[in-house]
């Protein structure tokens, strides 16, 4: 159960708890498009309206591994659910509250586009990526297809390393499901993520392996320089066996309680980061297809894909109203 201290700061932090173990938070690139400043990556990508989007966890602070590049505070690594487990319905309608909640406090802005804010108070998508490791949510296949009999689409952020509830998955299918790889090999993951479980490499392995099975699925990549943005080789060799939709690769950045891990020093440039994916791809018989310089993101993909129809398979699946 979520201590009373620990929602206190959680909501300093301007997170807002959604039931026993969920929660939302708004995005940055929410808050940039209520006031015309720019949108999400995933909008120029894949055409999602992403100031629509939830960005929520239904496992708060629940998580296996400790990431030198993650933004959460790793102090707090819960190692198990509360005894009281909410049931897919509660925590959608819970987070679509506080979402809601969280949104109306940017009313009293000027700079706020009345029109953008209207459409944000009326969600299409989730987020499942805030923090800790989704594929923990002993009902994660139930919340997807909950999801999509409302009517939403979804995005799954997973660290790779539950192969068993990926595999349930297969039936319940995301929008799209994301698996991060966070280094080109065992050892370097070994020392990078401090995982506080044994087989974690062999278990993200498989999931990978899994990504065949899904319509739209992604591999991200998030580099910091001297961390795991290193041998592009390695990498290339490990991608060109799997069979994914997309790789993106994203600058890591000292941002949240990762300030304290790692320096700016560390954060790759966009330039550093296309040589990078270059280089990568090169290996990985794999193409850059989009980037967003404000993110320092790339998007590539295998070179027979036709870019003109990505957010066509994306409309399809009524991502754009």
């Amino acid at each position: 159960m979520i201590t009373h201290e620990r929602k206190i700061l959680l909501e300093k932090q301007s997170y807002r708890i959604a039931g026993n173990h969920s929660a939302v938070k708004i995005c940055l690139w929410t808050k940039n498009k209520l006031r015309n400043k720019g949108t999400c990556y995933k909008h120029k990508f894949y055409g999602i309206k992403s100031w629509r989007c939830i960005q929520m966890s239904p496992v708060l602070d629940l998580c296996n591994l400790k990431c030198r590049w993650c933004w959460r505070d790793i102090n707090y690594n819960e190692k198990k659910l509360p005894s009281q487990i909410d049931s897919p319905s509660e925590i959608i309608d819970k987070c679509i509250k506080e979402h809601k909640n969280l949104l109306q406090g940017f009313l009293g802005n000027k700079d706020i586009k009345k029109k953008i804010f209207n459409e944000a108070m009326q969600p299409l998508h989730f987020a499942i990526s805030l923090t800790g490791e989704p594929t923990f949510y002993p009902y994660l296949p139930e919340l997807i297809d909950e999801i999509n009999k409302r009517g939403f689409t979804s995005f799954i952020v997973s660290n790779g390393t539950n192969p068993k509830m990926i595999k349930k998955l297969i039936k319940h299918q995301p929008t799209q499901l994301y698996i991060t790889l966070p280094a080109p090999d065992n050892k370097i993951y070994e020392e990078l993520c401090s995982p506080s479980i044994k087989n974690g490499w062999e278990n993200i392995m498989q999931s990978l392996k899994l990504l065949k099975y899904f319509k739209r699925s992604c591999i991200r990549l998030t580099l910091a320089k001297n961390i795991n943005m290193i041998n592009p080789e390695l990498y290339g060799r490990l991608l060109k066996n799997i069979k994914f939709t997309f790789l993106e690769l994203k600058s890591a950045m000292p941002v949240g309680y990762a300030r304290y891990r790692m320096t700016e020093a560390e954060m790759p440039s966009f330039k550093e980061l296309k040589e990078f994916s270059k280089e990568l791809c090169k290996y990985a018989d794999l193409k850059i297809i989009d980037k967003q310089k404000v993110s320092t993101v790339i998007l590539a993909a295998h070179k027979n894909i036709n870019k003109k129809k990505i957010k066509l398979q994306l409309s399809s699946l009524h991502i754009q109203d």
